[in-house]
């Protein structure tokens, strides 16, 4: 009669544990985890909005872009389809 007491008071205690394990640890450890997620994303130090200065050096030139796109017209070739009725 004793074993059995015994299991059953092990059993109502993993149960607890496992109810105060799911309402208190199991949010802050998920919290824990996508905040060292974002951080991972988004850079420790870094601002989102702030860039690298390598890139802010970097300007398109305007008439560079409207050269490539003269250039594009020759890229493939066009071909005509015609409707075959049958």
């Amino acid at each position: 009669m004793e074993g059995f007491l015994k299991i059953v008071f092990i059993l109502f205690v993993l149960y607890y544990a496992v109810i105060l394990f799911v309402r208190y640890a199991l949010p802050w450890l998920l919290g824990r985890f996508i905040r060292k997620q974002q951080e991972k994303y988004f850079g420790q130090n870094q601002p989102f909005a702030e860039q690298p200065k390598h890139e802010k050096e970097k300007k398109t030139d305007p008439q560079k872009k409207k050269h490539q796109a003269k250039d594009d017209k020759t890229f493939g070739e066009y071909i005509d389809f015609e409707e075959v009725q049958e």
